[in-house]
């Protein structure tokens, strides 16, 4: 008996499920191409190639993406919002570097965090700009990291460090 086709078939629904917390918007891609900001920079991702500015346009033709989900503990404990925004693994790939070693995180607020992607890359981590259809509040934005809590059981005060909020700048380190 021949196993292959089935094992793709569901390689391929696996896959797929793996992404159902989300609801994609739009697709999107750079085509190898990093737009020139336009309009006000939101973020600065840096790698060993380049640093790279990016603005809203720019995080908009990549493929953006929305998620439902409960709000980080410290913000509103047990309710549900609607993010909208793009995955953290297609801007890594855009940039070149689809599985860095390690990343690091800068807030506007002086708050940093390294991570080794392999950690946190299963649970499928956003770039959110908007919160329930409009842009996030001050106190967070305007770009934060958020992820599907329930993927983060069965620890997720483990991972509550890495929603970082007001977040400026990306370090990706190959």
């Amino acid at each position: 008996m021949r196993f292959g086709p089935l094992l793709l078939l569901l390689s391929v629904l696996l896959g797929a499920c793996s992404r159902s917390d989300y609801r994609v918007i739009q697709r999107g891609s750079w085509h190898g191409r990093v737009p020139e900001p336009k309009g006000p920079v939101l973020l600065l991702v840096e790698t060993p190639k380049g640093r790279y500015p990016l603005d809203e346009a720019a995080l908009r033709k990549l493929t953006w993406v929305e998620l439902k989900t409960v709000f980080h503990p410290e913000e509103k404990k047990g309710t549900v919002g609607v993010f909208q925004g793009i995955w953290l693994e297609q801007l890594f790939s855009e940039l070149g570097y689809p599985e860095p070693r390690r990343v690091k995180f800068f807030a506007l607020d002086g708050y940093q965090i390294a991570v080794e992607w392999r950690r946190i890359a299963p649970y499928q981590p956003m770039l959110a700009l908007y919160r329930d259809g409009y842009p996030l509040p001050e106190r967070y934005g305007p770009v934060r990291i958020v992820f599907p809590y329930k993927r983060l059981k069965p620890d997720p005060v483990a991972y509550n460090a890495y929603w970082v909020w007001k977040l400026h700048r990306i370090v990706i380190h190959p």
